[in-house]
């Protein structure tokens, strides 16, 4: 049976009379007050108020001849209810002639919708009395479009899941509004005119101020806590709602109690319901288990990955299927609202789906396919990382780890290389973790080596240590002692920058030591070195360190190397105030970047040079070289080189006292220090306020 249809021979009308062998016409009984079935308006309503002026506008919309039909979909328990009946009890007066309402949840049977029920208590409602209402499922809906054809009217369908379930309920007057709520996005409704509302969790004022009306006691205190409560329950209301009644249960309980309570993953869908009723996971579980069987098993994969954010090239990878599947499978996850699209081919778990799709994985999946899944996505970043790095820094570096292009590998430039990097942060940290739990050694080390190209450029330091101390163990593991020496050298070039000097000296010892008699290892061990005792203002040791690194590469034969060597050579020098020096031993770096083409060492040589002429007072030649590393390291988003090169700038900008070079220098400053998290943020926000002044 259709779950719009009702079963055939059963056309005569319940009651009905005949007359002259036809049916009876079907009149209205008298009928003094309006229908007026809305529920309560909703306790405790916050915000919202940008989705309910995008309801107001789409009704004011002028329309052809057809009701106004606005869909509002969004995750379950996001709040949909709440904002449709909020907007409707606003709005109750404009329709004079009645408010239908119904949850279609309540008339869903095994095999669909009873819809011939639901027209039927909508005709009843409407005056028809019960003599007069059709048996059959075609003519219930025509008499009820006819019934409506004059009338201004306002119809609420909760918890439609298909675009058939709507249509019989639109009403025949172009002056009616519907107003349907679903947890799938109702695209075939589009032939009816149809206008959609994507409702998204609370932010997290909001949701703080949610708890605030259900807790009126948590108001001006505990605030951090209200904090992480509301993150915990991601925004969404019923959750929110489920984590105050516990607390209104437990009377001892203090929300940074309840907080704890609901910090593990593992356990939190399952606190997050109350009193028998159906919670967080229930809701969740009734969205999986409607999906196709292709669908569900993309939804439980994706549950493994570390970041809640992903592309399709990884869900693809992930789940071993072609690219092609995998998008018509992330298309059914969008469509019943479980994924959210961030971006071109890029998409976004809800916190709490994220938690629901692993837990599903973890009761479904069995290991070995857990854990294949988890290795497919291992090795899909390490391609592409490894891609990713060789088109920020070239060709030309050397490095340990073997890669060799495949037409099917990700293509990137300096750009596109640096936002994958950023974007996709989180995941590349969880796939290094996930390759240390599968034992694969080698895929860790290389890993880290990838990474060198965004963990240097951008100073991520917390990833940049917490990879490679996984690193040097992974590398030593696979008794490879160039990749250990490798990675050793970049875990120290973290601690060098973090002024962990002790730290930064054990890894270039057994760096040194694993090296033996490789040169390329020996080469890099000795740069570092050398900047270990600049950065200690032990110049000597410093100057013998980075001309031995440069011999090294020129026994090589590595022009990049040598170029990097006499630039790091000449920065030091005019550091340890032998600027005259400095000055020529940049000087012929920077011939030598520019004469092997390599933009990124001529950007570090220009503002090395910058600096050493801010010594020497020639403003003008350190403008002339900063302004071409300036757009070289915008052009290759490497935001803290041309933080360094604009720092430059701005005491340049002082000493000549240049206001608008100080104010336009100080302004872009502060948008680079937002973006690297940069506890300079606040200096150079003061420049603009002293120049505003």
């Amino acid at each position: 049976m259709s779950a719009e249809m009702e079963p055939a021979g059963t056309m005569v009308p319940i009651n009905s009379r005949t007359i002259g062998g036809k049916r009876r016409p079907a009149r209205p009984c008298p009928h003094d007050n309006v229908p007026n079935q809305l529920p309560p308006r909703p306790h405790g309503f916050v915000n919202r108020s940008t989705e309910l002026s995008v309801i107001s506008d789409k009704v004011r919309t002028t329309r052809d001849s057809r009701a106004r039909v606005i869909v509002l979909s969004g995750l379950g328990g996001v709040g949909k209810t709440a904002a449709v009946l909020e907007w409707a009890h606003r709005h109750v007066e404009r329709f004079t002639e009645g408010q239908l309402y119904v949850d279609l949840a309540d008339y869903r049977r095994p095999g669909g919708v009873e819809l011939s029920e639901v027209l039927g208590c909508f005709l009843r409602a409407l005056g028809v009395r019960e003599d007069y209402v059709p048996s059959s499922f075609p003519e219930r809906a025509a008499l009820f479009r006819s019934r409506t054809l004059v009338q201004r009217l306002l119809v609420v369908l909760e918890n439609a899941d298909q675009a058939a379930q709507v249509r019989p309920l639109i009403p025949g007057s172009a002056e009616s509004v519907v107003l349907v709520t679903s947890r799938r996005r109702l695209g075939g409704l589009i032939t009816e005119g149809a206008e959609f509302v994507d409702v998204a969790p609370l932010n997290v004022s909001d949701s703080k101020l949610l708890i605030s009306r259900m807790l009126p006691e948590a108001h001006g205190r505990d605030q951090d806590a209200v904090g992480d409560l509301a993150e915990l329950c991601g925004g969404l209301p019923l959750a929110l709602c489920i984590a105050g009644a516990q607390l209104a249960v437990h009377k001892q309980w203090s929300i940074p109690r309840l907080v704890r309570y609901l910090t593990g993953d593992r356990q939190r869908l399952d606190r997050l319901s109350f009193d028998g009723e159906d919670g967080v996971r229930s809701m969740f579980d009734a969205a999986y288990c409607a999906l196709p069987a292709a669908a569900q098993r993309m939804y439980r994969l994706l549950g493994l990955l570390p970041s809640t954010r992903f592309s399709l090239e990884v869900a693809s990878a992930t789940a071993g299927m072609t690219v092609s599947d995998a998008d018509g499978a992330l298309d059914s996850l969008l469509t019943a609202n479980l994924l959210e699209e961030s971006g071109d081919d890029h998409y976004r778990f809800h916190d709490l789906v994220h938690i629901h799709a692993r837990t599903r994985a973890e009761q479904d999946e069995p290991v070995n396919a857990r854990n294949s899944a988890r290795l497919r996505m291992v090795e899909w970043y390490a391609i592409a990382a490894a891609a990713a790095d060789r088109a920020v820094m070239g060709d030309g570096r050397w490095r340990v780890g073997n890669y060799t292009r495949h037409a099917s590998d990700p293509e990137f430039d300096k750009q596109s290389a640096m936002a994958w990097f950023l974007g996709e942060q989180a995941n590349l940290l969880g796939a290094v973790h996930e390759a240390w739990r599968q034992e694969s050694f080698t895929t860790v080390w290389s890993l880290c080596e990838s990474l060198w190209a965004y963990y240097y450029n951008m100073k991520v330091y917390s990833d940049w240590i917490e990879t490679h101390q996984l690193g040097t163990q992974a590398a030593h593991r696979s008794e490879n002692g160039p990749a250990e020496a490798r990675i050793r050298n970049q875990l120290a070039r973290a601690y060098i920058e973090l002024r962990d000097f002790q730290s930064a000296d054990e890894q270039l010892t057994a760096a040194v030591s694993v090296a033996k008699d490789d040169i390329r290892s020996l080469a890099v061990v000795h740069e570092s070195r050398g900047l270990l005792f600049g950065a200690l203002h032990r110049y000597a040791e410093s100057e013998e360190n980075l001309r031995r690194a440069r011999e090294l590469n020129e026994q090589l034969g590595s022009e990049r190397g040598v170029v990097i060597q006499t630039y790091q050579l000449g920065d030091m020098l005019v550091r340890s105030g032998r600027t005259a020096d400095g000055l020529r031993t940049l000087t012929e770096a920077m011939a030598d970047a520019e004469r092997i083409k390599d933009d990124m060492c001529a950007a570090k040589v220009r503002i090395a040079l910058g600096s050493a002429y801010e010594h020497l007072c020639r403003f003008n030649d350190a403008r002339m070289v900063l302004s071409p590393a300036i757009r070289s390291t915008r052009k290759s988003k490497l935001p803290v080189k041309e933080a360094q090169a604009l720092e430059i700038l701005v005491r340049i900008a002082k000493q000549e006292n240049d206001r608008v070079l100080l104010f336009d220098t100080a302004r872009r400053l502060v948008e680079l220090y937002e973006t690297t998290g940069s506890p300079l943020v606040n200096v150079a926000r003061s420049l603009l306020e002293d120049e505003s002044s």
